[in-house]
């Protein structure tokens, strides 16, 4: 090889080195991918079975029992329904809650109301602690909500109680909430 094809050679990798600095300028990459599979969710479900067609004065107050054909202020009413649970998912756990109060709208010429409402659980015919959560074990089983809904009775400042009388109140919103817990707080 000539000394002036030697020299260019030369000169050719000392300016690549000046430009890309003291390092390699070439290096080499890899790449590829695995199918990794499906993964599924679970669920969380709950519907009624429409069986709580029935109230019943609760127990402690008067007509303990007896169902209830009219109302009238004060009075605390109680029925048990039903609900079939869907769970489904490995980590799964889920609270069950209903709302603290009921709101009823009554003919426009009189106002509107709210009762207060508490509730009790049963899960697969064993009591539910207030803590206790639902999991993939109980998927399938019947979560039982007995509601205790307790009209108000009042005085001239807090409920106008005329405005109760000769209403039809459905009671047709009784909400059962199953929500799912973090499985990693």
């Amino acid at each position: 090889m000539r000394k002036t094809t030697k020299g260019a050679l030369a000169a050719g990798a000392a300016a690549a080195l000046l430009i890309g600095g003291a390092g390699t300028l070439a290096y080499w990459t890899a790449e590829d991918s695995a199918d990794g599979g499906p993964v599924a969710s679970g669920n969380l479900t709950l519907a009624s079975n429409d069986d709580c067609d029935t109230w019943v004065y609760a127990a402690g107050s008067a007509s303990a029992g007896e169902t209830v054909t009219a109302f009238v202020p004060g009075d605390v009413v109680t029925t048990t329904c039903s609900f079939a649970v869907g769970a489904t998912g490995d980590n799964l756990a889920a609270t069950v809650d209903v709302p603290d109060s009921l709101e009823f709208t009554v003919p426009a010429e009189a106002a509107s109301f709210a009762a207060d409402v508490d509730a009790s659980f049963t899960l697969g015919g064993a009591a539910l602690a207030d803590d206790a959560t639902i999991t993939e074990d109980n998927d399938g089983d019947v979560l039982a909500a007995t509601f205790l809904v307790e009209f108000p009775y009042g005085d001239a400042t807090a409920v106008n109680v005329d405005d109760m009388q000769d209403i039809t109140a459905t009671l047709d919103t009784l909400t059962v909430t199953l929500t799912q817990v973090d499985p990693n707080p």
